[in-house]
């Protein structure tokens, strides 16, 4: 090349470069103050801002503490895989929080995940889980109820401020009735519940 043309390029490799080296300085800054909570403490536990934080969802302010403490008793308590039900929602909110920080597998994950995921699968499977999930925390049907447990092999079932939120309505009034039925609650801490399904039912 000519000296000249080829000094215009290295001075524009030399930008993007510079430019390049510079993004995960800046960007790396920015990031770290953009937080849930300010008085949250700097960690490397990725759930430490629950006990701190608060999140709108569904037209409520959720306190994250309560769902910190019961997904800290599933990590501590809950032995091998069990399959858990929580409610389901759109991609970066707060349904399927316990699936994501205790590794345990629930009915269906995120929507789009799955049919991104499992392409072979048809789609149709993975709305009857999501349709599936909104009508177990809707019905008033406990027939219907206890038949969703078994389809999926159900063993804890999670009732925290989001899904008060999520269902409101008459649904919700079958899982005090049902306690020592259906299920047992073995955790509650505030609005959030957790019921273990009794076996047999």
């Amino acid at each position: 090349w000519k000296p000249g043309r080829r000094l215009v390029w290295q001075i524009a490799l030399i930008f993007l470069v510079a430019s390049a080296a510079l993004y995960p300085m800046l960007a790396s800054f920015a990031k770290i103050e953009d937080r849930m909570a300010d008085d949250a403490p700097n960690t490397l536990d990725g759930m430490t801002y629950m006990q701190y934080a608060t999140y709108h969802d569904e037209g409520v302010e959720l306190v994250l503490s309560e769902d910190y403490n019961a997904i800290r008793w599933m990590q501590d308590n809950i032995v091998g895989s069990p399959v858990i039900v929580e409610a389901n929602q759109v991609e970066y909110h707060w349904g399927t929080r316990y699936t994501i920080y205790t590794g345990l597998p629930g009915v269906v994950g995120w929507n789009w995940h799955m049919r991104q995921q499992r392409t072979i699968v048809p789609h149709d499977w993975i709305y009857e889980r999501v349709d599936g999930v909104h009508e177990f925390y809707r019905t008033e049907d406990i027939q219907w109820a206890r038949e969703f447990l078994e389809r999926y092999d159900v063993s804890y079932i999670v009732l925290g401020q989001f899904e008060r939120a999520k269902y409101p309505g008459p649904g919700l009034d079958k899982f005090p009735a049902n306690e020592g039925v259906l299920w047992t609650e073995v955790f509650r801490d505030g609005e959030t519940v957790i019921y273990q399904v009794n076996s047999g039912q």
